[in-house]
């Protein structure tokens, strides 16, 4: 009965990502700290005492992970408990007893005289297991490899033979002047071999040079928003004074003045509406979207039903949730055009280009440079856990590559190891941004020329992605359970801008239509509008279904894969622009009316703050984990919505202490430079 147990445990493929050192966080926690504990022969003596004083050893195996339940549904770890190890502390007969927390990786090829099945001739243990469950730990094993090549760039999960690199992952808690080695040198008489994969112990996180450099700036942006918002608040209250005569230069820090105009709903005329619901549905989803996809990177307890969930039709709008990226792009082409041609002439825009390109890039660099330095110092000290190492390595990142993030080159330069994981989006962005007058000069010639380069823009964005998409085969979903991605699908297409081009310009397609029937009456035939709504459905219906029958398990059509890789960014991008197209000029009907309702506002204008910060709530959420998670579809959301409450709340206070004042100074710079206003969704 035991050799048939561990024959399948053998079989079983740790279902959480194994946390390595080559992530680098190892910097972000106190080395020395780990080896200056070490005292060999006072933990010989601590091990002497806890042999004949079983209460006080009690308390170490206590806190120490056991033989996980329901291994048959993939659940391979158990973390003990982290604080309660922690927290040890005894001083008896001159003994200073504490304790320390380390993660084990427990391999299944264990010298107990056992010969153990391997995946290759399975065949010859058909009685202890079904090829289902077989199958499902082959497919699972399968869908960690592809999410680490997508977020890390390498395997970082075990290997393909059983015999070679499956393990359980336990949490123990031994002795902190001892290696985890020595313990299990003396109590172990089975000759385990196990590798350790980290220890912590309290107070573990050195001060670093981003500490005193983050302390310095938030001290004194702190310090200026007390005497700006002082100054505004005698200046109202007790001076009476008219908002008006109040100098802009002492109040652009006020969290006084700063909130009340933050919280003024009212938009300015020519403003496009509904594009303040699509921007907050669109971050809501992206949020609700990695809320699930990082799951995979916690400690499961039901691992082996995410490969159920992912071919499940209730799967579809959070596989489908990467295109929400794409509604942002397709945004950002709209207002490029729509916020610059029509305010001044050509000759006036190549001259003004250097404050094209300023506007934007100081615009969005107060806010990433403020969650930037926040991720590299006080967020990695916010809270702590098992698996805090997954903060940690987030922390060194922004470490170690917050220029690349700055510059946004990052989803060029090492795309897998981002600072901030989500600003990938940031540099296509951005690097679309500095390419678009090469295109919006031939905007104000003739009607034809501007057509002929907005023509000549899509047509030669949709041919390099074309080009990429058949010429690397890649699937159609970044990650399948039964289909393995080639290892380069994040380098090469995901994060590349020559691939996620084409929304942003045909997004500048419809900002031109926008501009040249701006402030006009425009009649459209209600067959036409009823095609016109009829086909966007169909079109955005096409690109969120079509990802469910290629996660099927019997899927096998790569012209397919490769025609939705090529097309059905720009095929969102045309249904999304003709949505708001519609909207803006009275044919929206009740859509019109739900996308530019107020409840949408306030998020529309967190969503930059939002995109920025929500991975760091997320990432600190699951840090804190003390147990396996149970993955279902009511937990999940249960997390995502106190991860976009818990957003909202960060981004909040981003904007009014950091976003708010800066852009108050942007403004009063740009003026100064003799830049007009912006009178549109910026």
């Amino acid at each position: 009965m035991f050799s048939k147990i561990f024959y399948f445990i053998s079989l079983i493929v740790t279902t959480t990502a194994t946390v390595h050192n080559e992530l680098g966080y190892t910097s972000a926690f106190d080395e020395d700290l780990y080896e200056s504990v070490i005292d060999n022969q006072k933990c010989e003596e601590i091990l002497e005492y806890m042999t004949r004083n079983f209460s006080v050893a009690l308390q170490f195996i206590d806190a120490s992970g056991k033989i996980p339940n329901g291994i048959f549904m993939g659940n391979l770890a158990d973390l003990g408990n982290y604080h309660q190890c922690l927290d040890i502390r005894y001083l008896i007969d001159e003994l200073n007893i504490e304790g320390k927390y380390c993660m084990l990786r427990v391999p299944l090829n264990q010298n107990f005289g056992i010969t153990l099945p391997s995946l290759s001739n399975i065949d010859d243990y058909g009685s202890t297991l079904d090829r289902k469950t077989i199958y499902n730990l082959d497919s699972l094993m399968r869908l960690k490899t592809q999410t680490d090549l997508l977020v890390n760039g390498k395997i970082l999960t075990t290997s393909r033979a059983a015999n070679s690199g499956l393990a359980l992952t336990l949490g123990v808690c031994i002795p902190k002047v001892c290696r985890s080695k020595q313990v299990f040198n003396v109590l172990n008489s089975l000759n385990l071999t196990f590798n350790e994969q980290y220890c912590r112990l309290p107070n573990d996180k050195p001060v670093s040079t981003a500490d005193y450099i983050a302390s310095a700036i938030f001290s004194a942006i702190l310090f200026v928003t007390m005497i700006s918002t002082s100054y505004t608040l005698y200046q109202t209250f007790v001076l009476n004074k008219d908002n008006s005569k109040i100098k802009k230069i002492y109040s652009c820090f006020s969290i006084y003045t700063n909130t009340k105009r933050f919280l003024n709903i009212n938009n300015p005329p020519g403003t496009i509406e509904c594009i303040d619901g699509i921007r907050a549905i669109s971050i809501l989803w992206v949020i609700i979207g990695h809320t699930y996809f990082l799951t995979n990177y916690l400690y499961l307890t039901n691992a082996i039903y995410i490969l159920t969930w992912i071919r499940s039709f209730t799967s579809i709008w959070i596989n489908a949730a990467p295109i929400a990226v794409d509604t942002f792009l397709t945004l950002s082409g709209i207002l490029c055009v729509y916020t610059v041609v029509g305010k001044i002439n050509r000759g006036q825009f190549i001259k003004s280009l250097h404050l094209f390109y300023l506007n934007r890039l100081l615009r969005m660099f107060p806010l990433l440079a403020a969650v930037i330095l926040l991720q590299a110092s006080f967020i990695h000290r916010v809270a702590d856990g098992p698996v805090w190492t997954v903060v940690a390595s987030a922390t060194e990142q922004c470490r170690m590559r917050w220029w690349a993030a700055l510059l946004h080159v990052q989803n060029y330069l090492r795309p897998f190891a981002p600072c901030l994981g989500p600003t990938w989006y940031l540099s296509v962005d951005i690097q679309l941004y500095i390419i678009s007058p090469i295109v919006i000069v031939w905007l104000y010639g003739r009607r034809a020329i501007a057509w002929c380069s907005l023509a000549a823009a899509v047509l030669i964005s949709l041919t390099l992605s074309t080009t990429y998409s058949f010429l690397y085969n890649f699937n159609a979903s970044a990650i399948n359970p039964t289909r393995p991605n080639r290892p380069d699908y994040m380098t090469v297409y995901y994060v590349n801008t020559l691939t996620r081009a084409s929304p942003f310009f045909i997004g500048m397609v419809f900002g031109y239509m926008l501009h040249q029937f701006k402030g006009q009456k425009l009649r459209i035939k209600k067959d036409i509008v009823a095609a016109g709504w009829s086909l966007s459905f169909a079109l955005m219906a096409f690109c969120i279904f079509s990802i469910y029958p290629v996660l099927q398990e019997d899927y096998d059509v790569q012209i397919f894969d490769n025609f939705l890789n090529a097309y059905m960014r720009g095929i969102w991008a045309m249904a999304l622009g003709w949505l708001i197209f519609a909207c803006n000029h009275g044919y929206g009907g009740p859509v019109n009316w739900f996308l530019s309702h107020q409840m949408w506002k306030i998020p529309a204008r967190l969503s930059y703050a939002m995109y920025l910060i929500h991975f760091t709530i997320i990432m600190i959420a699951n840090g804190t984990m003390t147990t396996t998670y149970y993955f279902d579809d009511g937990n999940t959301i249960y997390r995502g919505v106190s991860d976009i409450m818990f957003t909202f709340m960060a981004a909040f206070v981003l904007c009014i202490f950091i976003d708010a004042p800066f852009s108050t100074l942007l403004k009063l710079l740009l003026e100064k430079a003799g830049k007009p206003k912006k009178e549109t969704n910026s």
